[in-house]
């Protein structure tokens, strides 16, 4: 997929990413969410999840164990037809757990989303594990 449409919706799919990984780096829940559509899909290896709510839900039950989340990501395609794009990222992942350890996870995002109201936002994030690994006395 190479980069296309017009640099302003690329710019602004950019900051979308960049809201995300904030959010899950500041462990806020609200602007984490506040990223997917009211009826997004969620799939990875672990889980399927439609949904805002239950989306809401796993990422509650992901973190519940975690004291301090690491997140970054790379955007390797944007491909913007109107009102819709399609777009890959390669994100690493970082969970320092409250009981000891880390999880460690890279992984590939397969990504459709939508402009509503005038933001993007995830309609659909496919997952695929590159890399994962628990870490003891991280």
């Amino acid at each position: 997929m190479p980069f296309t449409g017009p640099i302003e919706d690329r710019l602004a799919i950019r900051e979308l990413y960049d809201s995300y990984a904030d959010g899950a780096n500041r462990g806020d829940r609200a602007a984490w969410l506040d990223c997917w559509s009211d009826d997004a899909i969620w799939w990875c290896h672990h889980f399927e999840r439609t949904g805002r709510e239950a989306i809401g839900l796993q990422y509650d039950q992901l973190m519940a164990s975690v004291k301090q989340a690491i997140f970054m990501t790379q955007i390797c395609s944007i491909e913007i037809s109107g009102d819709a794009a399609k777009a890959r990222a390669v994100c690493s992942e970082r969970l320092l757990q409250t009981a000891g350890g880390e999880y460690q996870l890279t992984g590939r995002y397969e990504d459709e989303l939508a402009r509503c109201d005038g933001q993007w936002i995830f309609v659909r994030r496919i997952y695929h594990v590159m890399h994962e690994a628990m870490v003891a006395g991280a």
